[in-house]
């Protein structure tokens, strides 16, 4: 496992360490299994189709259902299964309580259930006045990223929850005071990830299935807020490519090699 600290993570933003060999076959396994222990050590679809249907029968059924007084459960189960098709973008309770047939109150209370029982996250709009940016509804993302059937969607939660449990334990370290969030604007540009310290942004990062050419969103908005660092990652396998523009760092690399850096 890897334990690298926050200062060895700012250093390998300049230059990321060669991947280990076995690292691509770690990240496909990742990518198709998940990263929970049984299913990835596994490594097989049909046990991972079996363990699947168990863990959210049991979350839902059990878990859920035994530590609240909800009564419409077959409801709360149908809302978990709208997810999946909702990650990435900022989800509407407004519309997700109109497809389940609830009051927005439910819904809103139902999505905070699934967040405590560490079904899905919630990331919050990054605030800032040097943009004009849209600060209303969150992006969620799923602990369990193989769920989703989208390929590309799929890809960009792996790198949240990566991040995410980056942040969490450079928090609990004490090291940094950060927050991970996605930016948008009311033109709507947007970068999927926002790494901030106190407030200031540190690193934009921005997932991309296999295209090399640099998201203009990327750029404009490391230009707009003056991030020293931005990051376009992409699934293929063997890219790294390093830019320096008016003193800031520009990356397009391989995730498998680029999420080494974090523990």
């Amino acid at each position: 496992m890897n334990h690298s600290s926050f200062a060895e993570f700012e250093q390998g933003l300049d230059s990321p360490p060669p991947a280990p060999s076995d690292a691509r076959s770690a990240y496909e396994q990742l990518f198709r299994f998940s990263g929970f222990p049984e299913p990835f050590s596994r490594g097989r679809a049909d046990f991972y189709t079996l363990w699947f249907a168990e863990r959210k029968t049991l979350l839902v059924r059990e878990d859920i259902r035994d530590a609240s007084a909800i009564r419409h459960i077959s409801l709360l189960e149908h809302l978990a299964q709208l997810i999946p098709d909702r990650i990435g973008s900022p989800l509407s309770i407004n519309a997700l309580r109109e497809d389940v047939g609830v009051a927005f109150e439910t819904a809103r209370d139902w999505i905070r259930l699934l967040e405590q029982f560490f079904y899905l996250f919630r990331l919050t709009p990054f605030a800032t006045r040097v943009a004009r940016v849209l600060r209303k509804e969150a992006k969620v993302y799923l602990f369990d990223w193989a769920e989703i059937e989208d390929d590309s969607v799929r890809f960009e939660n792996l790198v949240a929850l990566h991040l995410l449990k980056a942040v969490r334990l450079w928090q609990a370290r004490g090291e940094r005071t950060l927050s991970l969030n996605f930016i948008r604007d009311k033109q709507k540009r947007e970068v999927d990830f926002v790494l901030s310290d106190r407030g200031r942004p540190l690193c934009l990062i921005e997932c991309k299935a296999s295209d090399e050419e640099l998201a203009p969103n990327l750029v404009y908005f490391q230009h707009k807020l003056g991030v020293p660092v931005a990051v376009q990652l992409v699934h293929t396998r063997g890219v790294c490519q390093k830019r320096r523009i008016q003193g800031m760092t520009q990356w397009v690399i391989s995730a498998d090699r680029w999420l080494g850096l974090l523990p």
